[in-house]
């Protein structure tokens, strides 16, 4: 579970101080897919990035389960950030030269970690898993782009990462290719019991989310988990 109290963040040029994200208090459990949405300068991708520990807030408090990432070093947060995230973003960013399986596996590399043993039967059960079946040994030019997206998503989830932060996944991806990576981040949500959370301002991706946030101006104007909350009160006080 992540948990952020009041979170805040301030940007300044030097000789005055913007603040991008109001105070936010936001709680995101395993198991559902969460949407962050909003338009250009809304603040949904600067919160993002304060929960994948890519930036300090100015303020307030994060924790994962039981443990305030926001008192960590840079090098504690950056461990953290390591062993228990995962990041697809809104281009591929597979190398060409390598295989698919290679550029999946490519998580343990740029960490400077020996994979296990049991990683490239992993990998190839993660390319099945996510309908690339016969890929692995394929360049990454020859894949489509929804097929590419799919290939991130392999590598972002190689190390059983329990929280998944996709910051526009479907942008550059036409509606058939958007659906089948929206129907498999929902999938890894329920059932591999993960926090996934998606920043996106393409409609096409609401239908998809257990909870749709909505932020304007750095300040949180709709949330539906909190309208399906009121209405459960409203009724069970009518009652």
């Amino acid at each position: 579970m992540l948990l952020l109290k009041n979170i805040a963040k301030d940007f300044s040029d030097g000789r005055e101080k913007r603040r991008v994200l109001f105070p936010t208090s936001l709680e995101c459990r395993a198991g559902e897919l969460t949407v962050l949405s909003g338009p250009s300068g809304s603040g949904k991708t600067t919160l993002l990035s304060i929960i994948g520990l890519v930036l300090t807030p100015s303020e307030g408090q994060m924790f994962i389960d039981d443990l305030e990432v926001t008192a960590l070093s840079d090098v504690e947060a950056a461990t953290i950030r390591l062993k228990r995230y995962g990041f697809v973003f809104q281009q591929a960013m597979l190398v060409e030269g390598l295989t698919i399986l290679d550029n999946v596996m490519l998580s343990f590399a740029i960490q400077g970690e020996k994979p296990p043993a049991d990683s490239f039967e992993k990998a190839s059960a993660l390319l099945k898993t996510l309908g690339l079946e016969g890929t692995a040994q394929m360049q990454p030019r020859l894949l489509s782009g929804g097929m590419k997206q799919r290939a991130s998503i392999a590598r972002a989830l190689i190390k059983d990462p329990p929280i998944l932060l996709c910051d526009e996944p479907t942008s550059a991806l036409d509606a058939e290719s958007g659906q089948v990576v929206m129907e498999t981040l929902k999938r890894i949500a329920i059932e591999e019991n993960r926090v996934v959370i998606v920043v996106s301002h393409d409609a096409r991706v609401f239908p998809f989310a257990d909870r749709l946030i909505q932020l304007e101006s750095g300040i949180i104007t709709s949330d539906t988990r909190e309208s399906n909350q009121e209405e459960k009160e409203i009724i069970h006080a009518s009652h």
